[in-house]
């Protein structure tokens, strides 16, 4: 009993801490997760001792307090805070209780997104704003009547006629995203910490002692509730919102209806898809009870309304330690920090691995390993390092001062970059970056030939160089961890078929600093061969509308090098494809002829073909007529080369199929 004691005690205690440091200092030490499993934890402690419980528990009063800094306001009707819960079995557990104690009622529910900003109160005498508030500690507020008048979506006087004599509407004052991020980098540019995340960033904002500050953080309000109210009845949340959209207040977007749990839990999964489509952060979805004389009948305990329930999303925050800084190169030169975490469990996933982008941002962050910090994930982003919560280390981790990977030395090239670089050209780690972005869907498309492949290749000392990876064989393949011979094949056939790429396809692969994908479908089409993009100046590059003077500047010296002309040479003897395959330049062997494949290929897969076969002009079909032009022929065909033979359609294999390849290339 007395380590339960101990605990009990233990949780308030910190609880206690986190709220002040959520509330009032706008500088959280862990995750909305992280809180909520305290204030969990303790309320299961506490319903097994009963004998241990207070009246001033965090369990049984609404969350924060009025600050002494303003004036405080106390609330006609109390401000509640809302019960939470991130699983869907609490959510039937919720509803079960509801329909219970609604027996005779169809019950119809409002769902909507919860806002992840400070809750407000607004009152309004006589249809003027006169008072604006903080929740507080759910029975008195902070006056911040002046600085809630600078908030967006608040009107100064209610835009209706016949107005209630006293009107207090609710809601969450919050900031979008676009103006989180601008805040954020103005604030850094002050040299002061930013903010954790928009919630702070909002609270901090309103709780200036200075209106003007407040003024320009571009603050807004959604309205969602009410308080007190004379002179005006409302039968449910729809019509209130009616009435307030008519007042002139702002509404939040994804407001939704549900007549059953099934509907509820229909609207949960699809808003879990689509929180990172609003510009606003929500955090959750809130369930309300949507008639107003069932809501009283519900009623409410002295902390939250039993007529309302907030499911919360998957954290996108958390804490954890970071255990190591990994320094590696890429295939640029580019030496880039990384983060390995203590494993955490973040929006529905572990995480142990977080961004740190470059070593400005170490500096910033005064991060080092063994640091307790604040991690973010939103949407499919990698995860990065928003804060330091509890420093373990001295001072940040600094830059090294030779290349992890080659030992050679690592410079800045000029004062304005932020990013270290390896100028070895030898380096084996920027090769092997360079060997995997050669390969990848979006450059030459190599299928199947990933990293680990690449990895084995290295070891066994089969690619020195770029073009190594067009004299591979099936001997190279098979010997290797994994390999059969079905798949040493279809690897041979996706090399194969990589030769005949787009000029795009090769000038994006190359890696070409400041050269994407776009960019090398300008470059290949302007130019329309490699031989031109060689003889090309450094004016030929400028002269390209969509080319600018820092981008001209690095073709130019990328081309007009003595080392890459050998890889191209070398790549060009291999028999990669050097020009721009553009429909419009093609002659009359491909140009709108119909193509028909039929049986196996050995050097390609059908896609790849048809691929080629489209990107030079002709036509795919999957059945013969007078109309196809060719046949291509792979092994076990089955009737479809008997009936070309007796239309007397050409048949062509794979050999002849390669040459007209390359008599098109040459003809172009």
């Amino acid at each position: 009993m007395k380590d339960i004691l101990r605990r009990i005690t233990y949780l308030r205690e910190e609880i206690g801490r986190h709220n002040d440091l959520y509330y009032d200092k706008n500088n959280p030490e862990v995750s909305d997760t992280e809180y909520d499993l305290l204030v969990k934890e303790l309320e299961h402690l506490e319903n097994e001792n009963p004998l241990f419980v207070l009246k001033n528990s965090p369990t049984k009063k609404v969350s924060g307090f009025a600050s002494s800094t303003f004036s405080q306001v106390k609330h006609q009707v109390p401000m509640l805070s809302l019960d939470n819960t991130y699983s869907k079995e609490e959510i039937v557990k919720w509803y079960d209780r509801v329909v219970k104690k609604l027996t005779h009622k169809k019950i119809k529910f409002v769902v909507e997104p919860k806002i992840d900003g400070l809750s407000a109160s607004l009152t309004y005498l006589n249809g003027i704003l006169a008072v604006g508030s903080t929740r507080g500690d759910g029975q008195t507020g902070e006056d911040i009547t002046e600085n809630i008048k600078t908030v967006k979506g608040i009107p100064s006087k209610l835009k209706i006629e016949n107005f209630p004599a006293l009107f207090e509407v609710r809601g969450e004052v919050y900031i979008n995203k676009t103006d989180f991020e601008n805040l954020n980098k103005l604030i850094l540019d002050h040299g002061e910490q930013k903010f954790a995340n928009p919630r702070n960033a909002a609270s901090g904002s309103l709780r200036q002692k200075n209106p003007y500050v407040t003024s320009l953080r571009n603050l807004r309000f959604f309205a969602h509730s009410f308080g007190k109210v004379d002179g005006k009845s409302f039968n449910n949340q729809f019509e209130f919102l009616r009435f307030c959209k008519e007042c002139g207040f702002c509404l939040q977007d994804g407001l939704k209806e549900a007549n059953s749990l099934d509907e509820i839990f229909q609207y949960i999964d699809a808003m879990l898809n689509k929180r990172d489509l609003f510009n606003y952060e929500i955090d959750g979805l809130v369930i309300k009870v949507d008639s107003f004389l069932d809501q009283k009948e519900l009623g409410s305990t002295n902390k939250s309304p039993r007529w309302a329930i907030a499911f919360k999303f998957p954290a996108k925050q958390a804490t954890t330690k970071l255990n190591k800084i990994r320094v590696q190169v890429g295939r640029t030169g580019i030496i880039t920090p990384s983060a390995i975490l203590e494993p955490v469990i973040l929006a529905g996933v572990t995480i142990s691995h977080a961004t740190l982008h470059n070593f400005e941002e170490i500096k910033r962050l005064n991060v080092n390993e063994g640091d307790i910090v604040l991690i973010e994930r939103a949407g499919d982003v990698i995860p990065k390092i928003v804060k330091v919560v509890n420093k373990n280390s001295e001072g940040f981790f600094e830059s090294p001062k030779k290349c992890p990977s080659c030992d050679s030395d690592i410079v800045k090239e000029n004062e304005e970059e932020v990013a270290y670089r390896c100028i070895n050209p030898d380096c084996p780690a920027q090769f092997r970056r360079h060997l995997i972005h050669f390969v990848s869907r979006d450059a030459m498309d190599i299928e199947g030939f990933g990293a680990s492949l690449i990895d084995q290749l290295l070891k066994e000392g089969k690619i020195h160089a770029i073009s190594d990876i067009y004299r591979l064989t099936y001997e190279d393949f098979i010997n290797l961890k994994l390999f059969k011979e079905k798949k040493a094949n279809n690897i041979i056939k996706s090399i194969i078929s990589s030769k005949h790429r787009r000029l795009s396809n090769l000038v994006f692969a190359l890696g070409i600093r400041h050269v994407g994908q776009k960019t090398s479908e300008i470059i290949a089409e302007r130019f329309n061969s490699m031989d031109s993009i060689f003889n090309a100046s450094l004016e030929d590059f400028k002269k390209v509308p969509e080319i600018g003077e820092v981008l001209a500047v690095s073709l130019n010296n990328f081309f007009k090098n003595p080392s890459v002309y050998q890889v191209i040479s070398t790549l060009k003897a291999v028999g990669v494809n050097m020009v721009e395959l553009d429909k419009e330049k093609v002659g009359s062997v491909f140009n709108n002829k119909i193509f028909v494949l039929t049986g196996e290929l050995k050097n390609y897969t059908r896609e790849n073909a048809s691929e080629i076969i489209k990107s030079l002009g002709g036509k795919i079909t999957s059945s013969i007529s007078k109309k196809t032009d060719y046949v291509l022929l792979g092994e076990d065909a089955g009737s479809k080369l008997q009936k070309a033979k007796e239309l007397n359609i050409k048949v062509i294999d794979e050999v002849k199929f390669e040459k007209l390849i390359r008599e098109q290339n040459v003809n172009m």
